[in-house]
């Protein structure tokens, strides 16, 4: 009997090891994160400029969700003076390393000629009848420290006088302005500036930058597009006249960002291109770039041609044409490769651009490698032999 209770007891605690065998393997595929869980959010503003060290990415995290707007256009002041272009919206799920820190370039809309944080381009001034054009938008980026690109998107172009709009932010393409500037374009991974506008009669605008390519001025007196790295754009080209040209772009890598004219172009980051300054004080001065975007080019004087908007690949001044002054460029977009859920639009903000990224740790952690129980011992009972 004795024998007996022994051999139940250990199937017993047999069972019972089994069992917590079970439970621990359980528990090892359960923390990949519960169903249903709500997107937990690692970083939100809509403040102009840069951010730097905005988020870490949480260990165990292989994706991220970031939303971003860039900076709208803004409008010309004067007689018949046309709108700013809306900025571009894009959300997108991008794949990342976990414990990666991230930082955030918000882009500014452009206030009254100045263009926005984010190399928005200068707008030009109105001769004769008062009032300037608009300067362009800002690009909004997502980078990581590293340099690496996650998520740029386009601003709008600033607003031309009497009668150029600036153009939309776009994802493959930043509209054209209206009479103005081209918008900067991205095909295949590769950013390229917009021209200048076209039908320089007085004076010429710049060329917009890229985070490959610059795009050309409109004329011998304006100055062309900063190309970039790859990585870091140049800055937008200044406008100029045969009195006094406006100088190009600076090319990425090689710069501080800064906006070109004392006060005109918007500023990038990094080591991005300086903008190019405007020949005259009556001439645009080009955004600066930065990583993941271009700066915008400068808009011609006289009727007062907008700034080009910033982005991967940025928009060109607009151009005095024929009687019009042409409206900036708007700027084009990015994502990584690798990135699904990918969403763009036109923003429906107005203003200053803003940047969100959130995670959902239910669908957002990294695949678990599967755990193999381990099987317990089996115990052998040694039944005792007397003999007499």
């Amino acid at each position: 009997m004795a024998g007996t209770g022994a051999m139940t007891r250990l199937a017993h605690w047999g069972r019972v090891g089994l069992l917590g065998v079970g439970l621990i393997a359980g528990s090892l595929w359960a923390i990949g994160g519960s169903a249903g869980a709500a997107p937990t959010s690692l970083f939100s503003s809509s403040t102009p400029g840069f951010h730097a060290n905005a988020a870490t990415v949480p260990t165990g995290t292989c994706f991220v969700t970031i939303t971003a707007d860039g900076g709208h256009g803004s409008a010309a002041t004067g007689e018949n003076a046309a709108a700013g272009g809306a900025a571009a919206t894009v959300t997108a799920r991008v794949p990342v390393t976990g414990g990666t820190t991230l930082d955030v370039l918000a882009g500014g809309g452009g206030s009254g000629a100045s263009g926005g944080s984010g190399g928005g381009g200068g707008g030009g001034v109105v001769s004769g009848i008062g009032g300037r054009a608009g300067g362009g938008g800002g690009a909004s980026a997502v980078t990581t420290t590293g340099g690496s690109v996650l998520v740029t998107v386009g601003g709008g172009g600033g607003g031309g006088a009497n009668g150029g709009a600036g153009g939309a932010g776009g994802f493959a393409a930043g509209g054209d302005g209206t009479f103005g500037g081209g918008g900067g374009t991205t095909s295949a991974g590769v950013g390229t500036g917009g021209a200048g506008g076209t039908n320089p009669t007085l004076h010429a605008s710049g060329g917009g930058g890229g985070v490959d390519n610059g795009g050309p001025a409109s004329g011998a007196a304006g100055g062309a597009g900063g190309g970039g790295t790859g990585t870091v754009g140049g800055g937008g080209g200044g406008a100029g006249d045969a009195s006094a040209t406006g100088t190009p772009g600076g090319a990425g890598g090689t710069g501080t960002g800064t906006g070109g004219g004392v006060d005109n172009g918007g500023p990038g980051d990094d080591a991005g291109g300086n903008g190019g300054n405007g020949g005259n004080v009556v001439d645009g001065g080009g955004g600066g770039g930065g990583i993941g975007f271009g700066g915008g080019g400068g808009g011609a004087g006289v009727d007062g041609g907008g700034g080009g908007a910033g982005g991967y690949g940025a928009g060109g001044g607009g151009a005095f044409a024929g009687q019009s002054g042409g409206g900036g460029g708007g700027g084009s977009s990015f994502v990584a490769v690798g990135a699904t859920n990918v969403t763009s639009g036109v923003s429906a903000r107005d203003g200053d651009g803003q940047v969100t990224i959130t995670y959902d740790p239910a669908t957002d952690s990294c695949p678990l490698t599967p755990v193999t129980p381990v099987t317990p011992t089996t115990a052998v009972l040694v039944t005792p032999r007397f003999t007499g």
